[in-house]
């Protein structure tokens, strides 16, 4: 059965894809979900791709790696019809979780407003402290299973690549972000043009979770 919410967004004029970044974000929960919507702006241009941050301030990647300057401040940035919330290393999600009340304010409210809310990795703590979860089913990285245990009112989901509980998607780690985003591309614009996006990005995204069992 079809997602009613996609239903709600398939007819707009126009879809305002908000991705947060903050200082240590994790490159590839960040830029994996968000390579996909901008090829996916060049097919249907309705989607409005954008980053967002606290302030006009410049901020770092995972590692001091590179250096990032929004699209958007918190206060510049439109409402979002889609929500992308990537993760970073559990030590920085919980310093944001318990001391970044602006952060949290603005994803509260864009979430309250927004069509569709994602989170990447451990992009799910933030939203599980925050309430956004609660009596949802969720994942998160593997890593941080029994942490998103923790919150009593939540239906923690394990070794699925993504969980999707109404206008909430939350994947598990990193480079599920890239099933998250295509899942919504299937259900926006059809199968056949998230296929083509997983062709140009040379993604086979009919994996399940049975290959990180080689791993140990």
């Amino acid at each position: 059965m079809e997602n009613t919410v996609f239903t709600s967004i398939k007819n707009n004029s126009k879809i305002n894809v908000a991705f947060l970044i903050f200082h240590q974000v994790e490159a590839l929960d960040l830029n994996g979900p968000l390579d996909i919507f901008t090829k996916a702006s060049f097919f249907d241009d309705r989607y409005h791709v954008y980053t967002v941050s606290p302030t006009d301030e410049a901020v770092n990647s995972e590692g001091n790696t590179y250096q990032m300057k929004a699209s958007y401040s918190f206060e510049t940035a439109p409402q979002a019809d889609i929500l992308i919330i990537p993760g970073a290393h559990e030590t920085i999600i919980h310093q944001i979780a318990k001391q970044e009340n602006a952060i949290k304010t603005w994803v509260v409210q864009q979430h309250q407003k927004s069509t569709l809310t994602m989170s990447v990795c451990t992009g799910a703590l933030l939203l599980a402290e925050w309430g956004v979860l609660d009596y949802a089913q969720a994942t998160t990285h593997e890593a941080n299973i029994e942490q998103l245990s923790l919150y009593p009112h939540i239906r923690v989901i394990e070794n699925k690549r993504f969980v999707e509980d109404g206008k909430i998607i939350t994947t598990a780690g990193i480079t599920s972000g890239l099933d998250g985003a295509l899942h919504m591309i299937e259900q926006i614009n059809g199968k056949q043009l998230a296929d083509t996006l997983a062709k140009i990005l040379i993604y086979n995204r009919y994996q399940d979770m049975h290959f990180m069992e080689s791993y140990g």
